[in-house]
């Protein structure tokens, strides 16, 4: 069966609104397209003047992936201090996965402000290691099945929202590859205060209150093992097509439970 990647951008005044992309069957097009027009001409952030949707037959057959366990973690703790716990649990330093989420929260490109991309940083020494560090790596050819979708539903149940969907599958493309240990992720979505932290052979740990109310700041952070070569690594995130078919399972913690 032929599968085509959908992939819409918007923007105003050249400032991203917003992003989304699917991997469907041909018979789908039409439906995805208009969906995703529709999703850009909605957004919360304002009404974009410029919308690009691309459409691409897929050269070659996707990976499908089982999705990342998902863990809410709920307290009362500051987020900073939830990510200490969970950092403990992977192969990130902790002083170095906290000094860079307070760099999420402050502007992380060289301009101060949201990279495009994520930034790559090499675990232990923390040298940055993506070429251009206002683009970063964008993660890119990615869906879930229906399947999967509606098991992750049931599974997560109020819990459940398009944002855990979308950011659950582009967190499992990313941990599926052998040299990234955990990722990190802020939203600049003003608006969207709901972030979470990946960890290789745990899972998918959801943080909420991750940031302030109101700030346009965020992005994300992939840890990686030391002496990982960057153009393979970006060649994966952004060209490899992969499908989540199958979901994990979805649990209510506290960090006290984590330790």
């Amino acid at each position: 069966m032929a599968l085509f990647s959908v992939r819409m951008r918007s923007s105003k005044e050249g400032v991203h609104i917003s992003g989304a992309e699917r991997i469907v069957p041909e018979e789908k097009l039409d439906e995805v397209v208009l969906s995703l027009l529709s999703r850009a001409r909605s957004h919360s952030r304002g009404k974009p003047d410029f919308i690009s949707v691309k459409v691409e037959a897929l050269k070659e057959e996707p990976i499908y992936l089982r999705a990342l366990p998902v863990f809410e973690v709920r307290t009362e703790l500051p987020a900073e201090e939830v990510l200490r716990v969970l950092f403990s649990l992977s192969e990130v330093p902790v002083e170095l996965g906290v000094k860079f989420y307070r760099l999420l929260l402050f502007g992380i490109s060289p301009s101060g402000g949201v990279m495009r991309g994520a930034a790559v940083v090499e675990v232990p020494s923390g040298r940055r290691i993506e070429t251009d560090r206002e683009r970063g790596i964008r993660v890119s050819y990615l869906d879930i099945s229906p399947e999967a979708e509606r098991e992750l539903r049931r599974l997560a149940g109020k819990g459940f929202t398009e944002n855990l969907k979308e950011a659950l599958t582009l967190s499992t493309k990313v941990l599926n590859h052998p040299s990234v240990l955990a990722e990190l992720c802020v939203s600049d979505d003003p608006d969207y205060t709901t972030g979470y932290l990946s960890v290789k052979g745990r899972g998918y740990f959801r943080i909420f209150n991750i940031k302030p109310a109101g700030l346009p700041l965020g992005g994300r952070v992939f840890f990686v093992k030391e002496g990982t070569e960057v153009e393979p690594l970006k060649n994966y995130l952004e060209k490899k097509p992969v499908i989540v078919s199958s979901v994990s399972s979805y649990s209510v913690v506290s960090p006290e439970e984590l330790v």
